[in-house]
């Protein structure tokens, strides 16, 4: 006997899976869609196989009744592995990546399939009723067999994006399919329990609660998706190595206007922009990356409109926009970025998102390709120097510095050198600036100090005649309240004096006023710390923060030295502040000696260290050692 139960509770659970995704969510991408057509595939079958149960011994002249229920069930119930593909390779992001000539191949068995159920009441090649008796076709395996072959396409999908797939989705996946093929095996050996419908019902369910469920999805102010779809989204995508565009707004003074007419006048604002962005695009492109930044994805057909849709956003954020009678003056960015092009992980991509470098006069403004790789060529560098400090990869140089009076090298300066394994040698002049930006100079700026100790411990430096080493102290590690503690603890960690180390700082850093910057550099100078001006002539050039600072060494930006070579002028300039120095009881420094002439010139003049190429440029620890032994002790 034929237990009809399971099917009409497949009915009821799947009618009650509508209601519930109707309540829920609005189906607004095509993952949605699909899901909603599964469901709906569902509900028909599981209709289809009621009906033909109840009509299946009807009267005579109603004989067609149960074969139309029949073809429906089929027709609806050999859908549903084809559309389950198509829900994961959306939801993966694959469809994307695939030409049409894939979609005709991908269809082809679906449509064989559903072509013989269609004409199965007339070919009898699927099924067919003698004397209200339900009976299989001679090619009734061939749905079996598209329907494994699906299958087996779904393994392969998960598989293959196993990385990009969440562990709880991919979890729901496997347990779908294999609750499909534990039900068919069951049902084929107990004909008369007809329980696929009901674990598909059921797990549709379950997917409806958990990978369906919109609660996480949407921003719950703007309603469009929110900034950790737009990062899943685009995972899926760059994984996937899809090619697709990205139209970032960024709307720079909304905290102005948040300040100003409070914080709910400004969330009302960024529904409408949000609304606004969706007529120009589509619901389905559009998210809130939070704190006034909207991007907007377009894949395939939309690029080709990405440039009217710029147009249009320069346009409309060029006048005021009204809300509530008020006007609004927004400065706002406009930014198309071709991925991989522009950005090709997710992380460079959040920093072209979050990223506040875009520097412009206007108002409104179009970012540039030019500025686009700037920011790709800064995020990088980022990311070389978190590796690079998370590795322990950094490298410390030594420049060896000339004592003129004893003619031998006697102090060193000790610098990093960041080397990238993609970006190869980064200069400092360019990953320095952005580590005091992002703060990872502090770490930077201990590690050469502790490198610095390491080795004058270990190598024994001062055997060869090397007093002390000089280690720059950027503005940023100064605002560190427990610096000198540190240092401190190091240099007893290596069983060294504050002798050993001497502490370099900028002109821009001697005039920082802050508290914090100038107790700090008290605790320093209170643990005999000896302090070097660096680039002393450049920007900021002022007599008082020598005495101010109680310097002990000042160095002579190299320009100086250079320009000197080519004018009287500036070689009167160098002569007095030399003499000034000097007369002052200060050690001077001179940088960038390059040439014979330019080392007897400011000898001739006072000076009482030479540094430069001339000597020696910048180099491994183990090169220094050995130029300095030969140098002050040739044989």
């Amino acid at each position: 006997m034929t237990i009809i139960h399971y099917d009409i509770a497949a009915v009821v659970i799947t009618v009650l899976s509508i209601f519930v995704y109707f309540r829920k969510k609005e189906a607004s991408k095509l993952q949605n869609k699909i899901f909603l057509a599964t469901l709906f595939s569902c509900l028909l079958a599981g209709i289809g196989a009621i009906g033909g149960f109840y009509t299946a011994n009807g009267r005579p002249g109603l004989s067609f009744v149960p074969v139309v229920f029949t073809s429906l069930y089929m027709f609806a119930h050999n859908l549903t592995p084809l559309l389950f593909t198509a829900y994961i390779m959306v939801l993966i992001g694959i469809n994307k990546k695939h030409k049409k000539k894939f979609f005709f191949i991908f269809f082809a068995p679906a449509i064989l399939s559903l072509l013989l159920i269609l004409t199965s009441p007339f070919s009898k090649l699927i099924f067919y009723y003698t004397s209200s008796v339900y009976n299989r076709g001679p090619l009734m395996p061939v749905l079996y067999s598209v329907a494994v072959l699906y299958f087996l396409l779904d393994f392969y999908y998960i598989i293959r994006y196993h990385s990009i797939i969440p562990n709880s989705t991919e979890a729901v996946f496997v347990t779908f399919i294999f609750s499909a093929l534990i039900s068919v095996v069951v049902q084929m050996l107990f004909p008369s329990m007809l329980i696929e419908l009901f674990v598909q019902s059921v797990v549709l369910l379950f997917i409806l609660l958990t990978i369906e469920n919109n609660g996480e999805i949407y921003n719950g102010t703007t309603h469009v998706y929110n900034r950790r779809t737009f990062l899943l989204e685009n995972l899926k995508s760059i994984e996937g190595n899809l090619t697709y565009q990205i139209i970032l707004l960024k709307i720079l003074n909304i905290r102005y206007f948040t300040k100003m007419f409070g914080f709910r006048f400004i969330q009302e604002v960024l529904q409408d922009i949000a609304s606004y962005l969706c007529t120009l695009a589509g619901k389905d492109v559009v998210y809130d990356c939070e704190n006034g930044n909207f991007a907007l994805i377009l894949y395939r057909d939309m690029q080709v409109k990405s440039g009217d849709i710029v147009d249009s956003l320069y346009r409309k954020f060029s006048h005021e926009w009204i809300s509530h009678d008020i006007s609004l003056t927004f400065e706002a960015q406009i930014c198309r970025i071709m991925v991989p092009r522009d950005a090709n992980s997710l992380e460079n991509l959040i920093n072209l998102i979050d990223t506040n470098d875009f520097k412009t006069e206007n108002r409104i403004s179009i970012i540039q390709e030019e500025q686009l790789r700037y920011m790709q060529r800064k995020a990088a560098i980022e990311t070389a120097i978190e590796k690079a400090l998370r590795e322990n990869t950094l490298k410390v140089y030594f420049q060896p510095i000339y004592d003129c009076e004893k003619n031998k090298i006697t102090s060193a300066e000790a610098l990093v050198r960041l080397i990238d394994e993609d970006l190869g040698f980064v200069s400092p002049d360019e990953f320095i600036p952005i580590a005091e930006k992002n703060g990872t100079i502090t770490a930077i700026g201990q590690f050469v100090f502790e490198e610095a100790c390491h080795i004058f411990s270990r190598e024994k430096l001062k055997e060869i005649g090397i007093e002390f080493i000089d280690v720059n102290l950027s503005t940023v590690q100064c605002m560190h309240k427990n610096l000198a503690e540190i240092f401190k603890n190091t240099l007893e960690h290596y069983g060294l004096t504050s002798k050993t180390i001497n502490l370099e700082i900028t002109e821009s850093a001697a005039i920082n006023s802050q508290e914090t910057f100038q107790q700090t550099m008290k605790d320093l100078r209170g643990m005999n710390f000896s302090f070097s001006l660096d680039d002393y002539g450049t920007g900021y050039s002022n007599a008082t923060y020598i005495f101010n600072m109680d310097f002990s060494v000042i160095k002579i930006d190299k320009s100086i030295l250079w320009e000197a070579e080519k004018r009287e002028s500036a070689r009167i300039i160098l002569r007095n502040t030399i003499r000034m120095i000097k007369e002052m009881n200060l050690k001077i420094v001179v940088e960038g000696i390059e040439t014979k002439e330019q080392k007897e010139l400011v000898v001739s003049l006072g000076c009482d260290y030479c540094q430069g190429y001339y000597f020696c440029k910048p180099v491994p620890k183990e090169q220094f050692i050995e130029f300095t032994k030969k140098f002050n002790f040739p044989s």
